[in-house]
């Protein structure tokens, strides 16, 4: 039988967990890695229209990572399961804080926004927006094995 992921994330995080944070974790995941292509295409092309995508990316990234976050903290503290989920929050965090800094340069103009800084913190940023989502999927399948 299905389960929804509302009603897992209530049962891990506890009775009154909100179902909203499952759905706003791949925004900045994906955002973060959307960067890093645009990044990638602007290194290829050197068209401006990409530098401004990765600047966009990383702005939705930044909002929703932020509300996402504050989310997950409200949900930690509640939490019955805390050191399951601590490392998700840990990679999410350093992931975001990185993108901060991405975000300062790619305000730059030009090739430097860019190359070679830029593109070096969406690369690392990237991996642990991946590694703390693969947390959060490991992390809430051991969650649910134990509840079963």
């Amino acid at each position: 039988m299905a389960r929804s992921v509302a009603s897992t994330s209530v049962r891990l995080l506890g009775p009154n967990a909100h179902p909203l944070y499952p759905a706003l974790l791949p925004v900045p995941i994906l955002c973060f890695v959307g960067a890093l292509i645009t990044d990638l295409a602007y290194i290829a092309s050197a068209d401006m229209m990409w530098l401004d995508f990765s600047s966009w990316l990383l702005l939705a990234g930044l909002i929703g990572g932020g509300l996402a976050g504050v989310l997950l903290i409200v949900e930690l503290v509640r939490a019955r399961e805390r050191r399951a989920f601590l490392p998700h929050f840990v990679f999410l965090l350093a992931a975001w804080v990185i993108e901060v800094f991405n975000s300062f340069i790619h305000a730059r103009d030009g090739w430097t926004a860019v190359v070679p800084s830029g593109l070096s913190l969406s690369i690392v940023a990237t991996v642990l927006g991946l590694l703390a989502g693969w947390f959060w999927q490991s992390a809430r399948h051991r969650s649910v094995e134990i509840v079963r």
